[in-house]
C-alpha cells in the first residue's frame, strides 16, 4: 500500500474528527508488524471518555468508514479507543507532541507497549482531560 495515500487520508480524517467531535488527545496507527500494512487505529478524545465503549467504537468506525477509501479501510484491522486518562495516552502525549503534522515512530517502548512501527497524526494533552 502506498503510505502517501494512507497519510493523506488520515490527515484529512484527523481534521474531520476534530471538527465533528472536538479536540483529539491521540490519533495514531500502530502496525502489527513492521513488514505488514495491517494497522491498529488508536484514538483518544474527551468526546469518547464518557461513552460506553461499544457506543464510542460504533461512532468512530462509522465516521472512518464514511470518510476513508475502501482500500485504506481494509488496512485497519483493529480500532481501539482509550480514555484520555489512560497511562499509554498520557505517556505518548508527553513524549510526542504532534499537531498539524505527522510523526513516524520506530522501535519505541511507551508505557510498556512496544511500537515497532507507528504513525502519529495527533498527540497532545487536553486541558481538563
Amino acid at each position: 500500500m502506498d503510505h502517501e495515500i494512507l497519510v493523506k487520508e488520515f490527515c484529512q480524517i484527523t481534521k474531520i474528527l476534530n471538527k465533528e467531535k472536538g479536540p483529539i488527545s491521540l490519533l495514531m496507527l500502530k502496525a502489527f508488524d513492521a513488514q505488514m500494512n495491517d494497522w491498529n487505529l488508536i484514538v483518544s478524545a474527551p468526546a469518547y471518555d464518557n461513552l460506553m465503549l461499544k457506543t464510542a467504537l460504533t461512532d468512530l468506525v462509522t465516521r472512518f468508514n464514511k470518510h476513508l477509501s475502501q482500500t485504506i479501510s481494509e488496512q485497519i484491522i483493529r480500532s481501539t479507543i482509550l480514555k484520555t486518562t489512560d497511562p499509554f495516552v498520557k505517556e505518548i502525549n508527553q513524549v510526542f507532541k504532534v499537531t498539524h503534522t505527522v510523526k513516524y515512530v520506530y522501535s519505541s517502548v511507551i508505557s510498556g507497549i512496544y511500537l515497532e512501527k507507528a504513525i502519529i497524526f495527533e498527540s497532545h494533552s487536553i486541558k481538563n482531560a
